[in-house]
């Protein structure tokens, strides 16, 4: 289900970004794993994955990559010790970017700012 198409115009805010595209909005516990209190750097990643497949020509086939799949896929990667997989430990911002880029190419970037301006 593509949210963002449910989302009301906001009285007062003079800009407003949306996604466009279809998307599956993955959360906690939507495919039977109870990851609540540390899954939720995973349901962002695969909710960026389920925009990547379902709006990138060609790729609509492919299945978004479970919990398991995604932990596996940081220890081939050597990121993570074999223990990391099967286990329930968080993943951030750099996993993330670091998984997108192993699956779809596409390169991840931590950009330091001050103040809202790029340094």
């Amino acid at each position: 289900m593509s949210l963002h198409l449910l989302v009301p115009p906001v009285r007062g805010v003079q800009e407003t970004s949306l996604v466009r595209g279809h998307y599956e909005y993955w959360h906690y516990v939507c495919d039977g794993v109870d990851d609540r209190g540390w899954g939720c750097g995973y349901r962002t990643l695969q909710t960026v994955i389920s925009w990547i497949v379902n709006n990138k020509k060609g790729s609509s086939e492919e299945p978004v990559p479970s919990i398991a799949e995604i932990q596996d896929i940081l220890v081939r990667m050597e990121d993570k010790p074999g223990g990391f997989s099967g286990s329930r430990e968080w993943i951030g911002s750099v996993e993330v970017a670091l998984v997108l880029d192993q699956l779809f190419d596409v390169p991840g970037r931590i950009v330091h700012t001050r103040l809202g301006v790029l340094s």
